[in-house]
């Protein structure tokens, strides 16, 4: 966020300097300005405003924020082993997963973590771990 922040910055202060000349590259800076500015936003909001996702695991597939997912339109379950561990759900036919479908456990991760991937073996579900790639 820090480094989004310096790129607007930059970019205001092109506009800034650039506002005698109006020539494409103003117009362009302005463009891009709206653009950081939009995603920063964007971000600052996913990250300490928005609320927590809330997980259920059933028989027939997994609940998060009330859209249902059934075992078998599952591809699998990523689990990022990072700082913070995220856990993913790649629905069939996705390369990418998509963001309202990550997750992290708020309190006992390791027994989350382990109820998960109890449930995705009894559903012979495909369990990766490592970094995987979120659609915004």
């Amino acid at each position: 966020m820090i480094s989004m922040l310096i790129l607007i910055a930059i970019l205001l202060g092109n506009i800034i300097r650039g506002h005698e000349e109006k020539d494409i590259f103003y117009y362009v800076w302005i463009v891009w300005l709206v653009l950081f500015s939009a995603i920063f936003v964007i971000t600052v909001y996913r990250t300490y405003v928005k609320k927590l996702s809330v997980m259920e695991m059933h028989q027939d597939g997994i609940v998060i924020n009330g859209t249902e997912i059934n075992a078998e339109a599952v591809a699998c379950l990523l689990i990022n082993d990072d700082k913070k561990r995220v856990i993913g759900i790649k629905p069939k036919g996705r390369k990418i997963v998509p963001l309202k479908l990550c997750f992290a456990f708020a309190e006992e991760q390791a027994e989350g973590i382990r109820q998960l991937e109890t449930w995705a073996q009894e559903r012979h579900v495909k369990i990766s771990k490592g970094f995987f790639m979120r659609w915004m």
